[in-house]
């Protein structure tokens, strides 16, 4: 099969989170026709926060965006990390000393409004004409020939592409069609996300400047400041038990409220902040190969979604996001070959992302005897060793040639 890109059609990204428009970006940038399709009515992201560690910081530069994130974002001094229960410590790393700057090349952690995200990546796409960004277009499948893509919509027409990448996120249609077996891994776990004013928050909560969280069995509750500070972000992640179908159900607000009762007071005062009403189902993907058919590629949750334990989701679709548009200039007309790079390039490092998050995971829900072995052996770290424990994702990663 030949895979010249051809000028009469564009090179098609589906879906507009921030690693689908950072795809569009990159590949305007470098000069490629570029057509981005989004299901929603609007191209905008859910309005709650992301972290994106050192190791993100110049994959954002390289799109040219780095400063502006940098200026929208809030930057913790440290991240703390508390059994719910008992109000050990189990971690503190600090992300602001000499010793962080100097191992992170001065790079830092932020966190960032998601929105304020999305917008500056929309905003940098706005001067560069051969970028097209389309609304209200649900992709449903795709048939290939030699020569190009044809993408199925549910709004009927179908859509010309030179070569396609799938941004679709943790459901993904595209990898659906390439991978019908394979389907989400169900964490059993949801999430309840809120943003509220900073002035509601408890005042000792207020004096944090910290990435905050408390975890145990069957709940942790992690919050962090956003937009200078005026906002608190929190997310609530509860386990539900099997007498419990959804949170719909008339016994969650109690099984809630038991879990809640045994935990420390100030866990117990930021969890009553977050709002019920909305939930989201948390849900990884098996670590596997096969990002890419001809044509067509995976990105980011597409490709390897994971639990949010290293809170590198956005982080590993940026990375994908340099390395992808990098090989594709490298090797030209022949997608394949960047495709089949791409694959190489990312796997391993990503599917240690997703192994990683699961036994973190395990760790911060753990209860008896498990709890006491994991407290035990988290009390004998010391900072240096947190930090060599993410010196394989914090480090900065070098660009493709």
């Amino acid at each position: 099969m030949t895979t010249a890109l051809t000028a009469q059609h564009p090179v098609v990204v589906v879906g507009g989170g921030i690693g689908g428009v950072a795809m569009a970006l990159a590949l305007g940038r470098q000069g490629h026709r570029v057509q981005l399709l989004e299901q929603a009515d609007q191209i905008g992201a859910i309005g709650y926060g992301v972290q994106m560690g050192p190791n993100v910081m110049p994959m954002l530069d390289f799109l040219g965006v780095g400063q502006a994130a940098r200026e929208a974002a809030y930057l913790p001094k440290e991240i703390m990390l508390y059994d719910y229960l008992t109000g050990q410590t189990l971690s503190h790393i600090p992300l602001q000393t000499p010793e962080f700057a100097q191992r992170y090349q001065s790079q830092p952690y932020i966190a960032i409004h998601r929105v304020d995200m999305h917008e500056l990546l929309l905003k940098a796409c706005q001067p560069h004409a051969n970028i097209s960004l389309n609304q209200s277009t649900t992709v449903t499948g795709y048939s290939q020939t030699e020569d190009g893509v044809t993408l199925e919509t549910a709004q009927g027409p179908c859509i010309q592409a030179a070569a396609v990448v799938a941004c679709d996120g943790l459901r993904s249609r595209l990898r659906a069609q390439m991978h019908p077996s394979d389907v989400p891994r169900e964490s059993g776990y949801v999430a309840h996300r809120s943003l509220i004013p900073m002035s509601q928050a408890p005042a000792h909560v207020q004096q944090r400047q910290s990435v905050t969280m408390w975890a145990g069995p069957g709940l942790h509750v992690i919050y962090y400041p956003l937009r200078n500070a005026s906002l608190l972000n929190i997310v609530l992640v509860v386990r539900l038990p099997q007498h419990v179908s959804s949170t719909q159900d008339d016994g969650y607000p109690a099984y809630l409220a038991d879990l809640l009762s045994q935990a420390q007071p100030e866990p117990q005062q930021v969890a009553r902040l977050v709002n019920l009403d909305r939930r989201w189902a948390i849900a990884d993907r098996e670590p596997m190969r096969g990002w890419h058919d001809g044509r067509v590629c995976l990105l980011g949750d597409a490709a390897h979604a994971t639990l949010q334990s290293l809170a590198q989701g956005a982080g590993m679709a940026i990375e994908d996001v340099v390395c992808l548009s990098q090989l594709m200039s490298t090797h030209g007309p022949d997608v394949a070959a960047a495709f089949k790079a791409f694959e190489r390039a990312r796997f391993l490092r990503t599917a240690r992302v997703q192994w990683v998050s699961r036994h973190m995971w395990e760790d911060y829900h753990c209860g008896g005897v498990q709890a006491q072995v994991r407290s035990d052996i988290f009390s004998q770290r010391d900072v240096d060793d947190h930090y060599r424990c993410l010196d394989w994702l914090w480090t900065p990663q070098a660009m493709v040639a």
